[in-house]
């Protein structure tokens, strides 16, 4: 009797999901690099992945501040939560390394990469990818579990902070 091939839409759909999320870190890590070529510095920003194929740019300055800091968070992961996220790209710039970042996560992985950077003469490196263990549990945790309720008060923080001239108003990619 000969092998038999079994076919796997869970598998499937994990390889397009990771696909998807790594070409996201691509067109993130390329945007990174367009700021910071033009002389700018790069502001957190999370590209949120929702069902229907339209993703939302949200971007979060992140103080050293911890409380303040963890309220962003939250509200990031609340964002999420509302707008039922499949998952979600993290794209920052770091001081040590001096380096870009980009971090993928989603419910069937979390990897990213980097790209150190040379201030004289201004280059970038090409992306080094991380995997998983590479990779702290700060942001991967702010991803929402499938089944999760926001009150009516959680429902209108995050209309005010990520609404039209919100705090962190959330844009849409078609």
């Amino acid at each position: 009797m000969g092998k038999r091939t079994c076919y796997d839409a869970n598998t499937e759909t994990t390889a397009r999901s990771v696909g998807r999320m790594r070409a996201m870190i691509v067109e993130e890590l390329d945007r990174s690099a367009a700021i910071i070529m033009g002389g700018n510095e790069v502001v957190p920003r999370f590209r949120i992945a929702v069902p229907g194929d339209i993703d939302h740019v949200v971007l979060v300055p992140l103080p050293d501040a911890l409380d303040e800091r963890q309220r962003r968070l939250s509200l990031v992961s609340g964002f999420m939560a509302w707008k039922g996220a499949s998952g979600f790209v993290f794209s920052t710039e770091l001081a040590e390394p001096d380096a870009t970042a980009s971090i993928a996560v989603s419910r069937a992985a979390v990897f990213g990469a980097i790209r150190l950077i040379t201030r004289r003469p201004l280059r970038l490196d090409p992306p080094a990818w991380l995997d998983r263990s590479s990779i702290g549990d700060e942001i991967p945790a702010l991803l929402p579990p499938l089944a999760t309720s926001l009150s009516a008060t959680m429902l209108d923080e995050l209309r005010r902070a990520f609404g039209p001239h919100g705090e962190f108003e959330a844009v849409k990619l078609h």
